[in-house]
């Protein structure tokens, strides 16, 4: 039995080529296919003849890979046992034309995928509509009792998901928003984060505040700060009280995207 299946496979060179293409992926340390023909061992004398197995095992239309790897994921969460676990959402172009939209985990440094989907799309921003079940179908593969710390960037500054993370999920999260962004103080009134102009390494918190005029979302924290190096802003909205915590969590997404970027074909570094 291979990947959780439970019946014999019907043909025995499918299972093969599965074997030498796990064999090429770790030798090679990366994901193109040529490159993985140089550690094969066969009767075929073209590399072509080997890349073209490989490609057809891939495009098999029953292959159902969220199938295979929900069980094999869900299974690596359980046996580490954290007690809680940070999720990353980011979305990536690929020639353009078509949008990954990814939600990893973050482990020992890196970012492990756990859920994806990949659409025809002509930009990187999508809307929540477009990930939600795919936020449902992660949410099954979390172990029951660990507690989930969800972050991403502006472009999922939502309140939708905001409201669905915090009330349907019962996920906290880090999310940064942008400078236009209008906030509601108590006491205050309405005003935009731009409005607020940060010193280099000036750092402010604002607690039970209201994010938004238009899809309101009540009861929730933000943290602004200047880096004092690089003199970027940094604007994140938390469900939980912001600290100077919040962006060292942010300061760890941004590092772990740069990892797992979809530009460099390495999978491991």
């Amino acid at each position: 039995m291979l990947l959780g299946q439970s019946i014999p496979w019907t043909d025995q060179r499918h299972c093969q080529t599965l074997i030498w293409m796990v064999i090429g992926l770790v030798c090679s340390e990366c994901i193109n296919l040529t490159k993985w023909t140089v550690y094969i061992h066969s009767r075929a004398v073209f590399a072509q003849s080997h890349q073209r197995r490989f490609s057809r095992w891939l495009h098999n239309p029953r292959i159902n890979v969220q199938k295979l790897y929900s069980p094999l994921i869900a299974q690596a969460l359980a046996a580490w046992g954290e007690p809680c676990i940070t999720l990353i959402e980011d979305t990536s172009m690929l020639w353009d034309e078509y949008c990954l939209i990814r939600l990893s985990v973050q482990y020992r440094g890196r970012a492990v995928p756990l859920v994806w989907r990949v659409i025809r799309h002509g930009s990187s921003a999508v809307g929540v509509e477009v990930y939600q079940a795919m936020l449902k179908r992660a949410s099954g593969l979390i172990p029951v009792g660990v507690s989930v710390c969800f972050l991403a960037d502006r472009g999922f500054a939502d309140t939708t998901l905001m409201r669905y993370l915090r009330d349907e999920l019962h996920w906290h999260f880090r999310i940064r928003v942008k400078s236009n962004s209008w906030i509601h103080r108590a006491g205050k009134g309405w005003i935009q984060l731009n409005q607020y102009h940060l010193a280099w390494g000036e750092v402010v918190l604002l607690q039970g505040v209201r994010l938004t005029k238009t899809q309101v979302l009540d009861g929730v924290h933000l943290a602004l700060a200047r880096d004092p190096r690089s003199g970027q802003v940094w604007m994140v909205v938390s469900d939980e009280s912001t600290s100077l915590q919040t962006f060292r969590d942010m300061a760890n997404d941004s590092r772990l995207k740069k990892n797992c970027s979809t530009k460099n074909p390495m999978v491991f570094n």
